[in-house]
């Protein structure tokens, strides 16, 4: 059951997603197929008609959507503060998953809430989410009111092995990414001219809903219905 502040908000819409990808951990490389579920529900504004708070929950949820089928599919999950396992993720194409701690289902699903609540902005209220690989029998959910994650602030905290181009990480920022962009040792180029290539996933999004204007027009299999609460006033290089 999803709380804001005093209210008890008993009627929420649940995001399901499923993807499959590695895990590795001490340089034993884990294949493993997660479900994911996302507690979701609209917010309510004054001054905003109810058609407005429909469309934009709905363009919220759709950019959940959009970055969750950008990132996570084929995903290799890698504590980037393990040398070793670093290395071995680096020899992959695939997109990785930067964990400031081993990659287990219990630091998933936290770096997963955190950016599922940026990417809702005001839009959205995020409550529980439920993770289950199937390497473990367990399940695990997870619900941060309040946004007291117990997560590093800066990227120079848990990323220790160059610096980074962004100050804050990844399931802080609102992108359209799951890791950082490292300058390379020794380089003169200023970030401009590293990274000039680089283009945000949700770019290509933002420009979709912008050509749109058609709110049933959507990056899901089918329209979002969303839920109003009645009574408150929340590539790799």
């Amino acid at each position: 059951m999803i709380k804001k502040g005093k209210h008890l908000i008993r009627s929420h819409m649940t995001l399901t997603y499923s993807f499959t990808g590695i895990r590795i951990i001490d340089s034993s490389l884990t294949p493993v197929d997660w479900d994911l579920q996302v507690d979701l529900v609209a917010t309510s504004k004054t001054g905003k008609t109810r058609e407005e708070l429909e469309y934009n929950a709905s363009v919220a949820y759709q950019k959940i959507y959009f970055w969750l089928d950008t990132n996570l599919p084929n995903i290799v999950a890698v504590d980037v503060g393990n040398e070793d396992d670093l290395y071995i993720a680096n020899l992959s194409s695939n997109i990785m998953l930067y964990c400031p701690d081993a990659p287990t289902d219990d630091m998933i699903i936290q770096l997963l809430h955190s950016k599922i609540s940026v990417l809702a902005g005001n839009d959205l209220v995020v409550g529980e989410v439920h993770l289950g690989g199937s390497d473990t029998t367990l399940k695990y959910t997870f619900d941060c009111s309040y946004g007291d994650y117990s997560l590093p602030t800066t990227v120079a905290e848990y990323y220790t092995d160059g610096t980074s181009r962004d100050t804050v990480p990844w399931w802080s920022r609102d992108d359209g990414f799951c890791f950082e962009f490292i300058r390379p040792d020794e380089t003169e180029l200023t970030d401009e001219e590293l990274f000039k290539d680089i283009s945000d996933p949700l770019d290509e999004f933002r420009r979709w809903i912008k050509d749109s204007s058609d709110v049933h027009i959507g990056l899901t299999k089918e329209p979002a219905k969303i839920v109003q609460v009645e009574r408150w006033k929340p590539k790799k290089v």
